[in-house]
């Protein structure tokens, strides 16, 4: 929510959110610069209904990248994300009573891989300083005892990172983790995987696009018991706000998610109450503080 065009409408965006009977937000801080900003909405927020936004933390894998190589800096990429988690901690520290999960955290091979001017050095350094930074951030989940928003996002055509992800969070996690693997596009021989460590899987409007096609057989290839579902907003609006021309600015919102919950059931074969109730309990069950 801490993102344009969100952070600037939150209030209206929430209120029509309650509106269709909305219960929960989460708020992912991805980057240090924008937790406050996340504190503020979900507290304006739940003024509007009690307990309505709940808040997450995390260093967003590309996060490490942005100040590490793209400032050009003389520290090398691994002093400076120490730097940077360190931040975080205290932060972390700061706020914990108020924070609900850890995330976006995880890894992003994608990103650095598109940039021509990095060497395959500087990219192997950034792999495995996200590798890194996210074995520290599910431990900090850990002694915390709060759920953790993974990301994953592979090169077209590999699986590694999200093989690489799967590994690092059945090691560091013990069967004792729990969490959501957001916007999930890997296989289904991952997805197997994820749903044996334990872990959601959370669905956004790629199901409702013609091109969804893929994501639409995850879905169908996923327990109703271990699914969410996010707008992953300001990203990926659904695909009645794409097509419509006369929408100078789309992006995905809260309430966006009815859309893709219509889908999710039509895909499944059960009634909106029933989706409703269940992905509720899981919410609830993962991400707050009872």
């Amino acid at each position: 929510m801490a993102m344009e065009p969100l952070k600037t409408n939150y209030e209206e965006i929430v209120k029509e959110f309650i509106e269709i009977g909305g219960e929960h937000i989460l708020t992912q801080g991805t980057d240090i610069l924008d937790f406050d900003d996340n504190f503020r909405i979900a507290e304006k927020s739940n003024m509007l209904k009690p307990n309505i936004m709940h808040v997450a933390l995390g260093l967003h894998p590309t996060y490490f990248e942005e100040v590490t190589v793209q400032r050009d800096l003389e520290e090398n990429i691994f002093e400076r994300a120490q730097k940077e988690m360190a931040k975080f901690v205290e932060l972390f520290e700061k706020n914990k009573e108020n924070v609900s999960a850890i995330g976006e955290c995880g890894l992003d091979y994608y990103h650095f891989s598109i940039n021509q001017t990095y060497s395959d050095d500087i990219k192997e350094q950034l792999k495995e300083v996200q590798k890194l930074m996210l074995r520290e951030q599910i431990k900090i989940a850990l002694e915390n005892s709060l759920a953790v928003s993974i990301h994953a996002r592979d090169v077209m055509g590999s699986e590694e990172c999200m093989e690489d992800t799967i590994r690092i969070v059945a090691e560091e996690g013990r069967g004792l983790l729990k969490g959501s693997f957001h916007s999930y596009t890997g296989s289904l021989k991952q997805l197997e995987k994820i749903l044996d460590l334990g872990f959601h899987i959370g669905f956004n409007a790629i199901i409702t696009y013609r091109s969804g096609g893929n994501v639409r057989e995850i879905l169908k290839n996923t327990p109703i018991e271990r699914m969410l579902f996010e707008t992953d907003g300001p990203f990926l609006p659904p695909q009645s706000v794409r097509k419509k021309k006369n929408i100078r600015e789309k992006f995905a919102q809260p309430k966006d998610i009815r859309e893709i919950m219509d889908v999710a059931c039509e895909i499944k074969s059960i009634p909106m109450g029933k989706l409703e109730t269940i992905t509720d309990s899981s919410y609830i069950a993962l991400f707050l503080k009872i």
